[in-house]
Formats: C-alpha cells, sequence, structure tokens
C-alpha cells in the first residue's frame, strides 16, 4: 500500500468516525431529550393528579359540612317548637336539604373513587355511612330527645373519628402531613 492509499485511509476512517461520533453524539441528545420529555410530563400528571384529589377530598368534606348543618338544623328544630310528629312539609324541606348533602356526598366518594387512592374512598364510603346512621337518629320521631341526643353523641364521635381519618389519610395521599 503506498503513502496515497494509506492518506486516503486515513481520511476516510477519520471522516467515518467523525460521522459516527455525529451520529452516536445525536442519538444520544435525541434519547436524553425524550427521556427528559417523558419525566417532565409524569412530573406533570402527578402534579395534576395531586391538585385532582385535592379537590375530590374537599368535595367529601364540603358535602359532609352541608350535611352537619343540615342536621345541625333538624335537631335544633326538634328541640324547639317543631315537634317530630308536627306535619310533613315542616319537616320535609330539612328532610330534603340533609339527603341533597347525602347525594352531593355520595357523588364526591366517586370522585375520590375515580383519583384515588381506594383507601381514600373506603374512607369516604365510612363518612358516609357514619353520616347516614346521623340522619337516621335526628329524624327517628320514636325517640325522646334524651335518646336522640345519647345516640347522637355517640354517633358524632363515630363522624369525629372518620373524619379525622379521612382527613389524616388526605394529608398522607397529598403529601402534606405528618408520615405515619
Amino acid at each position: 500500500m503506498d503513502e496515497s492509499m494509506a492518506a486516503v485511509l486515513a481520511a476516510f476512517i477519520g471522516v467515518v468516525g467523525a460521522l459516527g461520533g455525529t451520529l452516536l453524539g445525536v442519538w444520544m441528545q435525541r434519547r436524553a431529550t425524550l427521556e427528559q420529555v417523558a419525566a417532565q410530563e409524569r412530573a406533570e400528571q402527578r402534579g395534576q393528579l395531586r391538585v385532582d384529589r385535592a379537590a375530590s377530598y374537599a368535595e367529601v368534606m364540603d358535602a359532609s359540612e352541608r350535611f352537619i348543618a343540615s342536621l345541625d338544623d333538624v335537631v335544633a328544630a326538634r328541640r324547639g317548637s317543631v315537634p317530630p310528629n308536627a306535619p310533613r312539609e315542616q319537616w320535609s324541606e330539612m328532610r330534603e336539604e340533609s339527603q341533597s348533602a347525602m347525594r352531593m356526598l355520595r357523588r364526591a366518594i366517586w370522585n375520590v373513587r375515580v383519583s384515588g387512592p381506594e383507601e381514600m374512598a373506603d374512607l369516604a364510603k365510612e363518612l358516609y355511612d357514619v353520616n347516614m346512621k346521623r340522619f337516621k337518629v335526628a329524624f327517628d320521631s320514636a325517640l325522646s330527645l334524651e335518646e336522640m341526643d345519647a345516640q347522637l353523641n355517640v354517633r358524632n364521635a363515630d363522624f369525629r373519628r372518620t373524619r379525622a381519618a379521612f382527613v389524616a389519610g388526605a394529608q398522607r395521599v397529598l403529601g402534606n402531613g405528618v408520615a405515619g
């Protein structure tokens, strides 16, 4: 092999090496960019999921608070001038308001089931169940005021415990509570 052929071969190897290095660099850069875009999309999805979860958890709490207010009206009416055996129309508005709040809570539970995790949906369902028991006690005209108060005290303690568990679970899931 003469010198000119060796020079051509060396130049060719240099060009192939440079071209290979460039292509490898472009491929690695493209791969890094795609990984970065995918990581950013995952982060955005996690952020959106957190926002969705926070909204659905707040919706559960709002519906629960709305129910508490409606139930307080019922209890006050029973303690006041509206006896439980009063004409149905006097109780129908209060019953409808409580039932409306419970429907709102049921819808909120479905939103929690969608946004997850399942544990939070179960806690939201427990809130609903406790509230339904409170509803039944408040509207039970067979109970005396003393019996109603005694049963509501038990149910209210159950509600506070369940609400605290729901809030603690929400804080843990959203990452803004104390771990453990």
